[in-house]
Parts: structure tokens; sequence; C-alpha cells
């Protein structure tokens, strides 16, 4: 057995630690820029509280609240452009994955003084920029695991893409993960955030990138999903729910930094685009349709994935897709493309504007397994 597995991220997990946030952040910066969305940090007075908290801690502040439900790269040079001549020493996520992927941006931004769209496309090699001051990522929700990987994904409107770069230094400097943040989900961003946590625990393990550590991880994810997503659903007032999930989500995301997606996140991302759907609601109308047609290619680590699910032997691909079957029934997950407004003849258009790295997937490179997964998503 030989692999690697890397994780420079320092994480303070646990309910309460957003009150330690602070005191962090001053041993890192004097000058933060607080990256956060648009409405849900301000209304419910954690943007006005860790601004509080940083200025009592001696740390001067700057917030940009601006940022999408699916981040644009607009938005992130909107925010380099106005907050450039603050001159910022640290940069500070509160919000979501969407939120920690564009603070990821405005990195990149503020280090090279310049528009991200080249190296979102890939005209400029991000590697060569030098990014010198820290990230500390504060998730809200209980998904992504943004804060524990060096990548972002970013929406670039010029060329129509939804896409990925990533930088050694997007990992952050620290990562505070606090529960309690999560306890004000609706029951509809909690299905769509938890389900992008079964994914990832899924495609990490199936991909070609994978290791055994990301296996391991992989099977204690789908269990704390299995136990507590449907009680987040249900109840999120649920603290021991939400806990469960937010380190779920957590390990995801430091699978996701040691290995990689696969197609159901490639083939999301033109789905988002067209549509304004969210990831997680994207990709449960594509993962039966990508187990319909990648069983075959890896069919004894889905049986091992699909057995932690069940609480049981698993074996088969018929076995499989029943499994998966309940478990959505049992979180309401019934999404399909046809709950975004697509349909068949959307599919080419869909199909032509897939990118990214398909070779992880072990059927990734199968004539017509594109077109397959979207008109099985219909």
């Amino acid at each position: 057995m030989k692999f690697s597995y890397y994780m420079p991220t320092e994480i303070v997990f646990g309910c309460g630690g957003f009150e330690q946030a602070a005191g962090r952040i001053a041993q890192l910066g004097s000058r933060a820029l607080i990256v956060t969305g648009k409405k849900a940090m301000q209304a419910l007075g954690y943007t006005d509280k860790l601004q509080h908290n940083l200025q009592a801690a001696g740390v001067k502040t700057a917030v940009f609240a601006d940022v999408s439900a699916e981040p644009h790269a607009a938005e992130v040079n909107r925010c380099v452009a106005e907050y450039a001549s603050y001159h910022p020493d640290i940069v500070v996520a509160l919000g979501g994955g969407s939120v920690i992927d564009a603070a990821k941006g405005v990195l990149l931004g503020l280090s090279t003084g310049e528009g991200i769209e080249p190296y979102l496309v890939g005209k400029k090699n991000v590697d060569q920029v030098a990014i010198t001051f820290p990230l500390v990522a504060i998730p809200t929700t209980a998904g992504t695991g943004a804060e524990l990987n060096k990548a972002a994904i970013l929406t670039d409107d010029t060329a129509g893409i939804k896409t990925s770069f990533r930088h050694q230094n997007f990992f952050p400097k620290v990562a505070i993960v606090d529960p309690l943040l999560t306890l004000s989900l609706s029951p509809k961003v909690t299905l769509e955030t938890g389900f992008d946590v079964f994914a990832h625990a899924v495609e990490t393990s199936i991909s070609k990138a994978t290791n055994s550590m990301v296996k391991i991880n992989s099977i204690e994810a789908i269990g704390q999903v299995r136990d507590y997503l449907p009680l987040a659903i249900q109840d999120g007032g649920n603290i021991a729910a939400r806990t469960a999930m937010h380190y779920a989500s957590m390990l995801m995301g430091a699978s996701l930094a040691n290995s990689s997606t696969c197609l159901p996140h490639r083939l999301q991302y033109p789905i988002g685009i067209k549509t304004g759907s969210s990831h997680g609601a994207g990709l449960i109308s594509l993962f039966r349709p990508w187990l319909e047609n990648t069983y075959e290619y890896s069919s004894e680590q889905f049986d091992c994935l699909f057995s932690a699910l069940a609480g049981k032997n698993c074996r088969g691909k018929v076995q499989v897709l029943q499994e998966f079957d309940r478990f959505t029934e049992a979180i309401g997950a019934n999404y399909t493309l046809k709950t975004f407004g697509l349909s068949r003849e959307n599919v080419p258009e869909l199909a032509d504007k897939v990118s990214g790295n398909l070779a992880n997937d072990p059927a990734g490179l199968v004539p017509g397994i594109v077109d397959a997964m979207y008109f099985g998503a219909v």
C-alpha cells in the first residue's frame, strides 16, 4: 500500500467555535477583509458579531457582502476593485461553499491586481502567482467541504462556463467549523447540501485518484449521512444531527483535497449555469443515471459504499440502485432535469458545455457516457 495524503489547514471543530474566530484571526493579520453572501449572515447577525469581535481584538475590518449562491468571477473582480486600496492582510470567508470559493478568488485577484478570468479558463497559470496572505474559512453550510481544499469553483459569464482552478495557498490557514452556524438552514438547503456530502463520499472513493484514507473517510461520512441527514432535514434545531453533518462535510473536504470528484460534478456545472439551480439539486438529478452507467466499472467499491449506506451487505447493481432509491426517498431527493425546466431537447447543449477532467471517473472516457447520463436524468 502506497499513497500520499496532505492537509495543511488547522481545524477548529465544535459548537461554539465561532466565538474563537476573532482571536485566531488576530494571530494571523490586522486588516481583515470579510467576504460573505448577500443576505443570510447579515440577517442572522453573524457578520456584525464577527466584526465586533475582531475590532475588540484589535483587527480592522471591511466587508464585501455580495456573493451569489453560485459565485461569479465578476463578483470576485468587483470585490478586488473595491477593496484593494484597503490593503487587507487576511481574507475571512463567512458563508457556504460559494462564499469560500469566492474568497479564494479574491486572494488571487488581490495578489495579481487583475481580473481572474484568464486564470479560470486556463489562459494564465495560477500556480505561478505568489499568494502570500492567509484565508480563514468559517463555513455556514454542511456540504461543499471548501474549507479544507485548494479548489475554487466559479462561473465565468463571458465564456459561459462554470469551472475550477486550484492553488496550494487556496487551502485556508484555519477552518472554524461550528455546527451552530447551520441551525438556521432550511430543509431544502439542508437536503441539497447534505446530498453533496453523500456525492463527495461516493465519488472521491470511486475516482481513479482515490487512496486508502479517502476510502475509509468515505465509509465514515456515509454512515453519518445515513444516520443524521434525515434528522437534520426534519428538525433543523437538532444539534447532534447538525454536528454529524458538519463533521461529514469536513471529512469530505479533506478527501476532495486528496482525490477528485467524478462525472456527476462535471455534468452538474452546465445545469447550474443554464437554470440557476443549486449544485446539490443538480447532483441529485444526475446520480442515479451515473450509478446505472458506471457500476460495472467499479462494482466492488460501489458494493462497499452502498453496504455502508444500507447498514448491511449490498451486492450487485440491482441492490445498489434499490438502496439508492430507498435513501433518496427517505430524504425527499426526487429531482430530475424536468424539475429545472429541462427536457431531452436540452441534452446536446448541456453536453457541449461539459468541461474539466473526466478521466478520473472509471467510465469518464466511455463513448456516449455524457449523453446517456443527461438523457437518464430527464
